[in-house]
């Protein structure tokens, strides 16, 4: 397929669309991206309330096929080019909603929030949106007790919703370094095949999971 016949309307700093970003790299799908300059008001042009209404990033053009919302483009992608990443039963199927829920919910009225404070000067509750980024968190490092990933004994889409605003909660000044099971996760989706890094995230350098470990303890400090 010819690469700009898939578009992806997106912002580097944005962890809704560096989700999507995460899984067209994994795919090893070809896409173009186009910036939609959100801080100074792009999206509240025209053309991009013809694309989504709700006047929002991220959304994804499939060569005429137009998707809008971070975890329903993830589940569009995986439905029509990476079924592994999906669950495998009606349980693990299941549990990978739950997760996205969890990521468009708890994490997206807390951590997401909290980031955007301090990144764009955003009004916000900031210290409800850290009290619930801290739950959010206890959640997820308890899901994660004896096991790799969220929703089955691999990585699925809900590992990718999750991952962005997780792995950039210091920006909000919600630490990590109490949530050992999070930093290891956080490890291993950055060993994945194909992971692709933005500000604030473990680069794609394939160091050892003990290393991105001790650097996010590091930046925590």
């Amino acid at each position: 397929m010819n690469r700009s016949a898939r578009i992806l309307y997106d912002h580097p700093l944005s962890g809704n669309c560096h989700k999507v970003r995460l899984l067209l790299s994994m795919l090893a799908l070809d896409y173009r991206s186009e910036l939609v300059d959100v801080p100074n008001g792009a999206h509240h042009a025209p053309w991009f309330g013809h694309l989504n209404a709700a006047r929002q990033i991220p959304v994804f053009d499939d060569a005429g096929h137009v998707v809008c919302d971070s975890q329903a483009i993830l589940t569009y992608l995986a439905h029509r080019y990476g079924s592994q990443w999906l669950g495998a039963d009606p349980f693990e199927a299941g549990e990978v909603a739950r997760w996205l829920s969890f990521a468009a919910n708890e994490i997206g009225n807390s951590l997401q929030p909290a980031r955007v404070h301090y990144l764009l000067g955003e009004a916000v509750d900031i210290g409800a949106a850290q009290a619930k980024g801290l739950r959010a968190l206890q959640v997820l490092d308890g899901a994660l007790a004896g096991r790799s990933w969220l929703a089955a004994a691999r990585p699925t889409i809900a590992d990718l919703a999750c991952f962005p605003y997780v792995g950039l909660a210091r920006e909000g000044r919600v630490p990590l370094d109490d949530f050992g099971n999070v930093l290891h996760w956080i490890a291993r989706v950055a060993a994945l095949d194909g992971y692709v890094s933005m500000p604030g995230l473990p680069p794609a350098t394939g160091r050892a999971a003990g290393d991105t470990i001790n650097a996010m303890e590091r930046d925590d400090a």
